[in-house]
């Protein structure tokens, strides 16, 4: 009587584990999944940037796109809205970048067309490099200064 009462609690445990997980004997739903797995592993790629150090040689806000000069090859780069630019420190319109200058452009590979994600540009030249830096933080470096002003001592 025990082995009995045992067995058929035996028989309905497995029979609610199989409820529980989800098992389907359909064998169309088995493909489906497979598929969707498929679908799943390639939006899970990662995307990489890259950075490309160029020449700035047009700029067209109406199409959206910057051509540029990297190694005597131009390369048509497409932007939008989320798109930084930034000459030297301050944020600006991608219809604002100078001609001919130099930049450096961080971009991805989507649909076979390339994506700037940022556009910076500086215009500090081996003469002002002498002069003082943009920024604070450069600024206290250059001076030996901590970020709270005080004068740091490099005597030995």
């Amino acid at each position: 009587m025990k082995i009995r009462y045992l067995f058929i609690s035996a028989l309905i445990a497995i029979g609610l584990l199989y409820v529980a997980c989800g098992q389907s004997p359909d064998k169309s739903t088995k493909k489906s999944g497979i598929a969707a797995e498929k679908k799943s592993v390639e939006q899970r790629k990662t995307v990489r940037v890259k950075h490309l150090s160029c020449e700035v040689l047009a700029v067209n806000s109406k199409t959206k796109t910057i051509t540029v000069r990297f190694k005597d090859e131009n390369m048509d780069l497409k932007f939008d809205d989320s798109t930084v630019v930034r000459i030297d420190l301050d944020s600006v319109k991608p219809s604002e970048i100078p001609l001919g200058a130099r930049a450096t452009v961080k971009y991805i590979e989507r649909k076979d067309q390339h994506l700037a994600k940022g556009i910076f540009i500086s215009t500090e030249t081996a003469e002002k490099k002498g002069g003082s830096p943009q920024s604070f933080f450069r600024n206290s470096a250059r001076q030996g200064h901590d970020l709270s002003g005080a004068s740091v001592s490099t005597t030995t």
